[in-house]
């Protein structure tokens, strides 16, 4: 039951999934695997206080479960409660055997990014990427942190290996060519900027893209 329920959420169906996994809880209440999956499909059905319930059933099921206490804080973030949500992330990082030990270094980076605390961020950020290189994600932070330093050129680098890591991600090339228009390097914000108009153009991002290209002109 539990491996259709997985099933289900992997084509984007949580309402079976949610079956699949509150049948399986019946004959394993305590199986604090099985609490995370019913967290995640409540999730994706936007039913957060039942994700969190299950989350924190998960960890007293099973205190050292890293995993939960991340995607605790994930849900503490979304809800505004920054303290918290950092609160969770380190705890998830005090097993020594976590196997994914970058993801909670990227919360935490993104948690003291949403308070300014850039030098908090960075080393949150620059961690997450020691351990997973092509973090693209990561490096978007990190540039975004670093310009919160007015550290341009760490910024830049930061935004350019994200590019190179995601070509296709609009994001990284949109702060990359508003950075570059920042630094005084009009010329080479034409190529992100295209790319984002190219990538997305009917978003957001492109119009905003966009409206710089105009103004390069």
């Amino acid at each position: 039951m539990r491996d259709r329920g997985e099933r289900f959420l992997q084509v984007d169906q949580p309402t079976m999934a949610l079956k699949e996994f509150l049948a399986a809880l019946e004959l394993n209440p305590n199986d604090p695997y099985l609490h995370y999956d019913l967290a995640y499909a409540y999730d994706q059905k936007g039913i957060l206080d039942k994700a969190e319930f299950h989350l924190k059933k998960a960890i007293r099921l099973k205190p050292d479960y890293s995993d939960a206490y991340n995607y605790l804080g994930v849900l503490y973030f979304r809800k505004g409660e920054v303290d918290l949500a950092i609160e969770q992330y380190n705890k998830a990082l005090e097993n020594i055997v976590y196997l994914s030990p970058q993801n909670a270094h990227f919360n935490l980076g993104v948690a003291y990014l949403s308070r300014k605390e850039y030098n908090l961020a960075i080393k949150h950020l620059e961690e997450a990427v020691s351990i997973v290189p092509n973090y693209a994600a990561a490096y978007v932070n990190l540039g975004r942190a670093y310009e919160g330093l007015h550290k341009y050129r760490e910024a830049r680098r930061s935004y350019e290996k994200a590019v190179e890591f995601a070509p296709n991600a609009p994001e990284a090339q949109l702060h990359l060519g508003k950075l570059l228009i920042l630094m005084g390097d009009r010329r080479a914000a034409v190529k992100p900027l295209s790319e984002v108009v190219r990538l997305e153009p009917d978003s957001d991002m492109a119009r905003e893209a966009q409206s710089y290209l105009n103004l390069l002109k």
